[in-house]
């Protein structure tokens, strides 16, 4: 009897340990600016790549469905980012590829700000974006829902990233889809 209940003890600490092992993470989010010239934005608009490192550290795979970035500058909507539907591997690193462009005009309404920016070399813009999709584990869509916001400071004449802070936070129904 006593070794039954050794037993089951056993087996409910094992079955914890797996629970906490594959319990759904985080995905982790590193951005880097990326462009051929120089940035005038008060003038011109400019178009440019933005390479996102993206983490998956969960044991499945997961797809993704398109969406938009919104990139903002003193809380003005400076510009968009287009992210396509795709998919990436459990336990993985993906570099993300994604155009944007930023409207040069919309700065122009912080001209002060920006030429503070521009002496300093550092310049604050923000981005948030929701990014739905499912993983499958064994033979269940498990839907998931990714909102990150990220403050980025990067250099105001090329656009190289100083330093950023990225807040993910993940939703995932307890139903299977």
């Amino acid at each position: 009897m006593a070794l039954a209940g050794i037993a089951a003890a056993g087996a409910m600490a094992a079955g914890g340990v797996a629970l906490w092992k594959f319990r759904p993470k985080d995905p982790i989010f590193e951005m880097r600016f990326c462009t051929d010239s120089p940035m005038l934005m008060a003038v011109i608009d400019v178009e440019l790549v933005l390479s996102i490192s993206v983490t998956n550290p969960n044991v499945a795979p997961i797809a993704y469905t398109s969406t938009t970035m919104d990139i903002f500058y003193h809380d003005t909507l400076l510009g968009q980012a287009k992210v396509d539907e795709g998919t990436q591997e459990a336990d993985s690193t993906k570099i993300l590829r994604v155009p944007a462009k930023l409207d040069g005009l919309q700065v122009t309404n912080h001209v002060k700000d920006l030429i503070k920016d521009v002496y300093k070399r550092e310049m604050l813009l923000h981005s948030t974006v929701t990014i739905c999709g499912a993983a499958r584990v064994w033979k269940w869509r498990h839907k998931f829902e990714v909102h990150v916001d990220s403050d980025i400071k990067v250099d105001p004449i090329y656009l190289d990233v100083i330093e950023q802070e990225n807040r993910v936070h993940m939703e995932m129904p307890l139903v299977a889809g």
